[in-house]
């Protein structure tokens, strides 16, 4: 027999091309400025208007790509002020995440943190930069679970999807992430020994400086 909490909704077809067309954004074969042809999409895809155009709709409401009456949808691009909010809500939600349970932050909350910490620093031990991107990013997903808020993860998640189109350009240059990573362990390691307002105080630094290299 079938449980409801087994059931999952399978995606629809617009939204399996808004899949498709949010990575094609966040990769860069879509650029800023780009117009998403409408027509194009229906032709390589051998789909019909309604459901690339119901797309569209959900690509608009996140923030990915304008609608423009008579002329179609366009690949937004995100200004400095854009950003600067992102990061300002980036900065409440994670820093909430370490102070949500101030004086009974459990031991083993912190494992999804730290199995990140350890996993990036064995990726950065290789040279593989793109293995540490994915615990790191893994990192701030933990510090965001550690207020067991599930509308604080969809708002998290709603800014990571705003923020991966840029977030190549923060990890690339050399020594970026190996300053990074001091951060995280320096994060974890307050965490760990019960300095968490301590640990919300890195927390904020860090983010400020993850803000400051976009």
């Amino acid at each position: 027999m079938t449980r409801r909490g087994d059931f999952e909704k399978p995606m629809t077809l617009a939204g399996e091309i808004a899949r498709h067309l949010r990575e094609q954004i966040i990769s860069g074969a879509l650029p800023a400025g780009e117009r998403v042809n409408e027509t194009r999409i229906t032709r390589e895809l051998s789909l019909s208007r309604s459901p690339v155009r119901e797309a569209l709709r959900m690509l608009e409401s996140e923030g990915l790509v304008t609608l423009e009456p008579h002329r179609g949808a366009r690949v937004r691009a995100v200004s400095e002020d854009d950003l600067e909010e992102i990061f300002d809500v980036r900065l409440m939600i994670e820093s909430h995440g370490v102070l949500r349970h101030l004086h009974r932050l459990a031991p083993e909350a912190l494992t999804p943190v730290r199995r990140a910490v350890e996993d990036a620093r064995a990726a950065l031990g290789t040279g593989d930069i793109d293995g540490w991107h994915q615990a790191s990013l893994r990192f701030h997903d933990g510090l965001v679970m550690l207020a067991s808020n599930r509308h604080l993860t969809r708002l998290h998640e709603e800014l990571k999807t705003s923020l991966r189109r840029y977030q190549i350009s923060v990890v690339a240059p050399p020594g970026e992430p190996e300053r990074f990573q001091v951060e995280h362990e320096a994060i974890l390691e307050a965490l760990e020994e019960g300095r968490v307002e301590r640990g919300a105080e890195l927390v904020a630094r860090h983010v400020m400086n993850l803000k400051k290299a976009l």
